[in-house]
């Protein structure tokens, strides 16, 4: 995503000067240091890390990845970090720009998404915002999430081995949290006849929850957040809405948009509580298993 070439160059500005003495301030002294993009990585970081490092997330939670703004002050928080966390495939592609200003490499960063096809045999799903791309959304599918606590913990243990042992310890446990609430929805979802298992969504993020538990995802109702759909694509969502026989669409809460509204008033269908998607909430949305809770406990609430 191009940012304002204004920004870059605040960002450029404030990296040479060497920053801030006091953008680390909360972080313990001699603590291993993380940031991530989102707030969802921080959650997942945790549960792979635990206390053995100090976790910082650049967005908030509540805030939306796709419209993100970097600041000084973010330039400031990677220049002290051991390892910067991101999930590539373009949905933080933004992060490089700071990277490269807080005079950091490929050696400090993590791209949880990017490469698991080779190295677990994980099945990329296309991207439908960026045709000839993969979805981006893997931790959506909780075997998703299980790969990224992984990733995260080998690479630390990695760069720290003094480390090692508090951190196998750690992702062991939040990884066999992940696997148990991914069973918990398997069961829950199995439970709904697979014809009645059709939802339309914000945008095209929940392709790899929709596979894992055999949902239908009918339609999107925007191909790229921040971008309006066409009248003729309207159109066309409303009659698969129709065809399918689907009575509730979801919203995010990242992404506000009255074009749900004026589906669900063509339709007769309902537009239904919040989903999250690349970002943690308020409570009981505030960690990933919580999300992943809330998330599931939406849909089965309409399709039931």
């Amino acid at each position: 995503m191009r940012r304002p070439l204004a920004v870059l160059l605040m960002l450029l500005t404030v990296a040479a000067c060497g920053g801030s003495p006091n953008s680390s301030a909360t972080a313990p002294i001699n603590a291993y240091q993380v940031i991530t993009t989102t707030s969802i990585f921080a959650d997942l970081a945790k549960m792979a890390l635990g206390d053995a490092a100090h976790i910082e997330s650049i967005i908030p939670a509540g805030a939306d990845v796709h419209t993100f703004e970097p600041s000084p002050s973010d330039v400031e928080k990677i220049q002290s970090a051991d390892l910067i966390i991101a999930n590539g495939l373009g949905l933080d592609s933004w992060i490089q720009s700071l990277i490269d200003a807080a005079g950091k490499g490929e050696a400090d960063t993590l791209l949880l998404g990017e490469g698991l096809d080779q190295e677990s045999g994980w099945v990329y799903l296309s991207n439908a915002e960026t045709p000839g791309t993969f979805d981006p959304h893997i931790w959506l599918d909780p075997k998703g999430a299980a790969l990224y606590v992984q990733r995260i913990a080998d690479h630390v243990s990695r760069n720290a081995p003094d480390l090692a042992q508090r951190i196998a310890a750690t992702s062991a446990d939040g990884i066999t949290k992940i696997n148990a609430i991914d069973a918990d929805l398997a069961v829950d979802f199995a439970a709904i006849d697979p014809d009645q298992r059709k939802i339309v969504t914000m945008h095209d993020a929940f392709g790899y929850f929709a596979r894992a538990y055999e949902i239908e995802i009918v339609g999107v109702a925007v191909a790229s957040p921040g971008q309006d759909p066409s009248a003729q694509e309207i159109r066309a969502l409303i009659d698969a809405i129709r065809a399918a026989g689907v009575t509730a669409l979801f919203s995010e809460v990242q992404l506000p948009s009255k074009v749900l509204d004026q589906i669900a008033a063509e339709t007769g269908a309902t537009v239904l509580q919040d989903l999250y998607s690349d970002a943690l909430g308020a409570s009981p949305a505030d960690s990933y298993l919580g999300v992943m809770r809330t998330n599931a406990d939406a849909i089965l609430g309409a399709l039931r």
